[in-house]
């Protein structure tokens, strides 16, 4: 019975048993098909819900294209030295969500690495108004910045407590190149400066399409507000770099001119100034400097004028005295005057207007050589109306007036001188003296060069040579030679002399200011009025000063011109020679000494001892009533030699006058005659050279119209003949 209880017992048990066990499978099972409609929901929901809205986001990362810009080409001085260069660098995207709420911390760490205000960055990184919440700073930087920039953001010190932000996506870098200018604002106007890529004015313009090489492509993955996806940005063609371009501007000699400039800058602020020193032989530019600059590295900070302005290269403006030697040279190859001609000087009516010289009263009476020492406006107006507008024009298209000169840099101005409707007797002594026309200051040195370097006009031109990034030499320029033969040396001779006493003579050359001891300086000021445009009239109180010249004078290694617009100065300092001939000369001077051209010898008129391979002047000595013996040996005492026409008696006209200032060896000529009178004999001219026979004729009296160069050939008037002072004779002449 026991036993029987006993199992019963144990039946109910394991029933019960059997039914929490049932209970349990169902709960397990009943809370996993709870887990799986669960589970269904929530891919229901991620499909339904949120794919659509994440399709969407996906749909706008755009994969993007772009050109990767090539490294440009680099742009060096004559020495190979880089004076504009590239190196890789980076545009800078920052997110502003998380950094705007600590915009004051974050520019205080940043604004030091940037090399900017805390201000502005300040300013920068608070703005709300862009929906895209992204910025990008104004310009690029550098490698050694953009890992600055990473750190920074990688430690977000100046949110130390926001550790849950991933600060470093809150920054992209896209690559780019940065233009880099090492001597900022150094012959800033002459290379010119570069903006997104493309050169905008000076050499980067005019070699922009060397320098700039051919652009690589780079790929990336932009959010739907433009900005690159950090980690996205791939470079699937490599750029090709740029050639070089090596300029013949010389580093000391620019350096020169760049501190001659800060320092007229500083002592008269002129509206506008500019400087060129050339290689007179070649033509090459040497330096050049233009006021208002700028510095490349920050072009957008300067002003629209000294950026689109290059005042030696894109200005023309009245010439004033500067232009007075052309005109000189113009009138002696023409055999228009002769250079120991006199004229009374003062003032001049032409046209019911009246020209006065500088001083107003003149000098009296005045060789035409003594005109340019002295500047006489007067002077230069009669050698103009001598020279006549057939001459003229003539002459002002073979010294290059007629048309820019064509250098390599862009924006380049031409003159502007009177159409032929315009020349009147009134316009023709005015240009005599570079009044009413323009011309520009490149025009000016080409053609002084001219006449410094024998009579050679050269084009003018700053690009020595192209060259690849390996240095291969793919272009070079050579000295171009425009015209030649146009003057012929005696009149090279007789400008360069006027010039040297107009620096040297203490008597009548007023720009003694440009001597410099030991050398022989040929040079001329000038000094123009500025007229008002509004009223068409000349300013009263405004000046264009001036100089121009070479050195030495015997063989000339460079030519220097100055320009200043305008200094600020009272009226009666505002010279030519108070203004311009400073920096000239000392820009001068350092040429001489950075060439190692040793000094010859202390400069005066009529000195005793001279350095070898200097002209040294003497005065011409009075001969009228010597007799030819006499006259030869009075001559022969101050190294002068004489020429004399007729047999017998004494000397009754002398050519030049006594007391003109000549070079020691020159030839005086004279007319022996028993007595003066009304008649000569034509001598024969067979044989001499046109300087010879000009100034012969001028002793006797006669004029020379002479065609051809060389000798001469033959006399319309045969020797001997009989004939009145003051008659002509046309001569031809032969190589």
């Amino acid at each position: 019975m026991k036993h029987g209880y006993d199992m019963n017992r144990n039946r109910r048990g394991r029933q019960k048993s059997w039914k929490r066990e049932k209970q349990r499978i169902w709960f397990v099972q009943g809370m996993m098909v709870l887990s799986l409609a669960a589970v269904v929901f929530r891919v229901y929901d991620v499909q339904q819900v949120y794919g659509r809205s994440l399709k969407k986001a996906a749909d706008k990362v755009i994969d993007v294209t772009k050109p990767l810009l090539a490294p440009r080409g680099a742009i060096l001085d004559a020495q190979g030295n880089e004076i504009a260069y590239d190196v890789p660098a980076y545009y800078v995207d920052i997110q502003l969500q998380h950094v705007r709420p600590y915009a004051a911390q974050a520019a205080a760490i940043l604004a030091p690495i940037l090399g900017t205000s805390e201000s502005s960055l300040v300013a920068l990184l608070s703005r709300d108004d862009r929906p895209s919440e992204w910025i990008q700073l104004p310009t690029p930087v550098e490698a050694t910045v953009k890992e600055k920039l990473a750190a920074a953001f990688n430690a977000h010190a100046w949110a130390p407590d926001a550790k849950k932000i991933a600060w470093y996506n809150d920054i992209t870098f896209t690559p780019t190149e940065q233009r880099v200018y090492p001597y900022d604002e150094f012959a800033a106007n002459a290379i010119g400066y570069v903006s997104k890529g493309t050169g905008q004015s000076g050499v980067e313009l005019e070699y922009n399409k060397l320098l700039a090489g051919k652009n690589g492509v780079m790929s990336y993955q932009q959010d739907p507000t433009g900005v690159p996806l950090p980690g996205s940005i791939h470079i699937t063609q490599a750029a090709k770099p740029g050639d070089n371009v090596q300029l013949t501007i010389d580093d000391t000699i620019q350096g020169y001119v760049e501190h001659e400039m800060d320092s007229l800058m500083a002592k008269y602020q002129p509206a506008h100034a500019a400087i060129i020193v050339s290689d007179p032989q070649t033509g090459a530019i040497l330096a050049i400097s233009s006021r208002p600059t700028f510095n490349p590295n920050q072009y957008w900070k300067a002003s629209l004028d000294a950026l689109s302005q290059n005042w030696a290269v894109s200005s023309a403006f009245e010439p004033g005295s500067t232009f007075k030697p052309f005109v000189l040279a113009a009138a002696l190859q023409t055999n228009s005057i002769g250079l120991y001609q006199t004229f009374t000087s003062g003032q001049i009516t032409i046209d019911n207007q009246t020209i006065h010289d500088w001083n107003y009263t003149g000098w009296g009476t005045l060789t035409f050589q003594q005109a340019l020492e002295e500047s006489s406006n007067v002077g230069f107006s009669k050698i103009a109306l001598a020279l006549g507008w057939p001459n003229m024009n003539k002459y002002l298209n073979l010294f290059g007036f007629t048309q820019p000169t064509g250098i390599d840099l862009p924006n380049e101005a031409t003159s502007l001188l009177f159409p032929k409707s315009e020349q009147g007797q009134l316009e023709l002594a005015t240009a005599g003296f570079g009044q009413g026309i323009a011309v520009t200051p490149l025009q000016q040195i080409a053609a002084m060069d001219a006449i410094a370097n024998g009579g050679k006009l050269m084009r003018p031109y700053i690009m020595q040579k192209i060259t690849t990034p390996s240095g291969k030499v793919v272009e070079q320029t050579k000295p171009t030679v425009v015209r030649d033969g146009f003057l012929s040396q005696q009149v090279i001779d007789e400008v360069r002399q006027s010039m040297v006493l107009d620096v040297s003579d203490p008597k009548h050359g007023i720009d003694s200011g440009a001597a410099i001891p030991g050398y022989e300086v040929a040079g001329k000021t000038g000094t123009a009025q500025i007229v008002d445009p509004t009223t068409g009239q000349y300013y009263s109180n405004r000046f264009e000063t001036s100089f121009i010249g070479f050195a030495p004078a015997n063989d000339p290694k460079v030519v220097v011109y100055v320009t200043v617009y305008w200094p600020k100065t009272a009226p009666d300092e505002a010279w030519g020679s108070t203004v311009a001939i400073p920096p000239a000369r000392a820009i001068l001077q350092e040429c001489l000494n950075y060439y190692h051209i040793p000094p010859t010898g202390s400069i005066s008129v009529a000195q005793d001892t001279q350095g070898a391979g200097q002209v040294q002047y003497v005065e011409t000595p009075n001969i009228v009533g010597m007799t030819s013996a006499q006259a030869k040996q009075t001559l022969a005492n101050d190294g002068l030699t004489g020429m004399f026409v007729g047999t017998s008696g004494t000397v009754t006209r002398q050519w030049p006058e006594a007391g003109i200032q000549v070079a020691k060896g020159s030839k005086l000529y004279g007319l022996l005659q028993n007595a003066a009178g009304t008649t000569v004999a034509m001598p024969n001219l067979t044989g001499l050279s046109l300087r010879d026979a000009t100034n012969l004729l001028a002793a006797l009296g006669l004029n020379i119209h002479p065609s051809g160069s060389g000798y001469v050939v033959s006399q319309s008037v045969a020797a001997g003949t009989t004939v009145h002072i003051g008659s002509g004779v046309d001569v031809t002449l032969k190589p």
